[in-house]
């Protein structure tokens, strides 16, 4: 309860499973030492299916680890259809959004009926057979589809030896997100600037700048500073998080294990604020099977005026364990049933006029009065963002260097 007495509004799961699943992809080092990002909302939907054809322990386990809460598997099936029909539209105006997800078996397996109408009709997917003998036939069968879906921007994913003989069910993911900012940078006043990757390494890359109104805040807890640039149209935002210091970026995702997005944005208010953001391209190819088998619930218990965290694992891990996966309700020979790969590339392009938009169009730069409590927020040094609203996060990830 907040102070005062007002009720603070319950936490979206999706929101919450975002949180861990970003805390997953962490604990890999490899990842923490570049650009990275996912999309909790798109590795959400993709498992939701394989929940539809999960049975008895696989079933509980991705039940568990999405958040999916204890409503029948139909229920769960109409929410996320509502779910497609309201977020994931592709407009003239406002934000774009497709999401794509393949689900591609070995044609020696055979197909539950019932689960490929259901895919279709509620998760927009349709499950396809391929022979995985030749598997450069194979890959590039999936490619041409990814690309096709992301409207082009995504090419390449796999390679022919993802498709072999042994593999069962492999499960794309991929997002195409279009949309333009609510208040454009001018291209005019983009410069090169510094962008320190530690204390002592630095390298110049173009940073777009502009002076608006802005919600902006500070967080002691997290050591950061907080923007969110609006997108036209739309209750999307980008949540900017960059740390006081230069090398701060493993000790504020640390701590983002602790506090959803949600509770992030509400630390920041309106208030006159220079931006100072990078340009950049960013793509990535995310093997989700171990962050998902990695997935913590992170509780913040209150008990009188104390609070406590309290840590469960949640792995999905039976659906990628041979003679452990139960997909009985996905295929009707269930002896060798198991997702063999679950994978999810994304690409983000970030510059004046918004995400994966045309920033050649005219802008007229925009202007505040002159204010001695002007707030600049400068992320020349590794960030933290996210492109969210208050029901889900459809990108998470940082930027660490050009």
């Amino acid at each position: 309860m907040a102070s005062g007495g007002s009720l603070i509004p319950p936490t979206p799961d999706s929101i919450l499973f975002a949180r861990n699943l970003f805390q997953a992809l962490n604990d890999s080092t490899e990842l923490r030492a570049k650009n990275h990002m996912v999309s909790p909302a798109g590795a959400r939907s993709a498992l939701t299916l394989v929940f539809m054809g999960a049975g008895v322990k696989s079933a509980e386990e991705l039940r568990s680890g999405l958040l999916l809460g204890k409503a029948k598997k139909l229920e769960i099936a109409q929410q996320h259809a509502e779910f497609m029909s309201k977020e994931c539209v592709c407009s003239e105006k406002g934000a774009s959004m497709r999401l794509a997800t393949g689900l591609f078996v070995n044609n020696l397996l055979e197909l539950q009926a019932d689960f490929s109408s259901q895919a279709l009709e509620f998760f927009n997917v349709k499950p396809d057979t391929l022979s995985f003998v030749d598997g450069q036939s194979a890959m590039q069968h999936v490619n041409k589809w990814l690309q096709k879906h992301t409207f082009q921007t995504i090419r390449d994913l796999f390679t022919p030896a993802i498709f072999t003989p042994e593999a069962s069910v492999v499960l794309v993911n991929s997002i195409y997100f279009r949309a333009k900012w609510a208040k454009r940078f001018a291209p005019q006043h983009t410069l090169l600037d510094d962008f320190w990757i530690n204390d002592s390494q630095r390298m110049q890359l173009p940073m777009m700048r502009q002076v608006g109104k802005f919600r902006y805040g500070q967080s002691r807890k997290l050591k950061s500073r907080i923007v969110q640039l609006p997108f036209d149209e739309s209750d999307l935002n980008m949540l900017l998080l960059v740390p006081f210091d230069i090398a701060g970026l493993p000790e504020l995702e640390a701590k983002l294990q602790q506090v959803d997005l949600n509770v992030v944005a509400q630390k920041s208010v309106m208030h006159d604020c220079e931006v100072i953001l990078p340009k950049f391209k960013l793509e990535s190819d995310v093997d989700l099977k171990v962050p998902l088998q990695k997935v913590r619930l992170t509780l913040t218990l209150c008990l009188i005026h104390s609070h406590f965290l309290c840590v469960r694992q949640l792995g999905v891990k039976s659906i990628f364990e041979s003679g452990q996966a139960d997909l009985s309700g996905l295929l009707a020979n269930r002896s060798r049933g198991l997702i063999t790969e679950v994978r999810q590339k994304l690409y983000l392009n970030v510059n004046e006029a918004g995400c994966e938009s045309d920033p050649s169009e005219p802008i007229v730069p925009a202007t505040a009065a002159k204010d001695a409590d002007l707030k600049v927020f400068k992320a020349n040094h590794p960030f933290v963002f996210a492109i969210r609203n208050a029901r889900n996060v459809y990108f998470v990830g940082h930027y660490v260097r050009p």
